[in-house]
């Protein structure tokens, strides 16, 4: 791909001879116009892929007009949203589009950083309620005080959020209520906001 820097090729748009002309983040920039083929043309391999992006970008479409989606534009830096969920969670993705393994899955990104010794577990007496720890390292990095702790609840192949709990990092901890009929939960994906809802930090899985 090349990028061009002005002259009568910088107003040209859309695909000329064997040539696409487009934008990327207000650059003007050029490439080869990819073959046509045929699906019959497709190696099994590219085929699970196709199918493996499919499922993904399905995922994404989900948490269309939500906190997830902007979230991740919040975090994308000169590339769209959706390439960057793409990237960090293919890995969660199995070759037919099958998600197979929660923990690799993420629902945040960003710069506030993630407190040390994160745990979750049932609270006593409450299995409705969801217990979390965590080391107070306000003051740190990005970290603030009154950075919000905010889930997504992983039951029965659904997620469930994101759940603003209230709490915030300097508590140390929160009691979280599940919400009503939920079922089964194999476990939470905890993450921090920031007062303003403008930055968001990684979230951790943790498996119940």
């Amino acid at each position: 791909m090349a990028k061009l820097k002005g002259g009568t090729e910088a107003m040209i748009s859309g695909k000329v001879g064997g040539l696409v002309f487009f934008d990327y983040f207000g650059e003007r920039h050029v490439r080869m116009a990819p073959k046509d083929r045929k699906k019959s043309s497709w190696s099994a391999k590219q085929q699970a892929h196709r199918k493996r992006f499919s499922a993904i970008y399905a995922f994404w479409g989900q948490y269309e007009r939500t906190e997830i989606q902007k979230i991740w534009k919040l975090a994308a830096v000169r590339m769209y949203a959706i390439n960057l969920f793409m990237k960090i969670n293919m890995p969660a993705f199995g070759p037919e589009g099958e998600l197979m393994d929660p923990e690799r899955l993420h629902f945040s990104a960003g710069q506030l950083p993630l407190p040390h010794l994160l745990t979750a577990a049932p609270a006593d007496g409450a299995p409705e309620k969801i217990e979390v720890t965590w080391q107070d390292d306000s003051g740190s990095a990005h970290a603030r005080s009154n950075d919000e702790l905010l889930t997504m609840i992983a039951h029965d192949g659904k997620f469930t959020g994101p759940i603003e709990t209230g709490f915030v990092r300097k508590t140390k901890n929160a009691v979280i209520q599940l919400p009503v009929g939920i079922g089964a939960v194999q476990g939470i994906y905890v993450f921090f906001a920031s007062k303003e809802r403008m930055s968001y930090s990684p979230d951790q899985y943790l498996k119940l």
